[in-house]
């Protein structure tokens, strides 16, 4: 895992989606494994994953590729404000 690419993604969370920096480290989690399941682990390579890891995967990777300010990608902000929601609500705290 790239600590650079998680540290981007947690300010990303916490600044334009403004979550709790405790749930943070649930969400970053949650995409590891996600990462880690479509074969690669969470750096700048998975945010061009795309719907080839899997329909969850599809949104880590969109979350990964707009915190990196990538050129966008396929998933609304719904879909990504909904499955992090499912993802806290889903998973225990992890802190930060």
């Amino acid at each position: 895992m790239d600590s650079i690419v998680e540290a981007k993604v947690k300010n990303y969370l916490i600044r334009r989606w403004h979550y709790n920096p405790h749930d943070c480290g649930t969400i970053v989690e949650c995409m590891t494994a996600l990462a880690r399941v479509g074969g690669g682990t969470l750096d700048d390579h998975f945010a061009l994953a795309g719907l080839g890891a899997g329909p969850e995967a599809r949104i880590a990777s969109g979350i990964v590729d707009r915190a990196l300010l990538g050129g966008g990608c396929q998933t609304s902000e719904y879909e990504i404000r909904a499955q992090i929601n499912e993802w806290i609500r889903r998973f225990r705290r992890k802190g930060r």
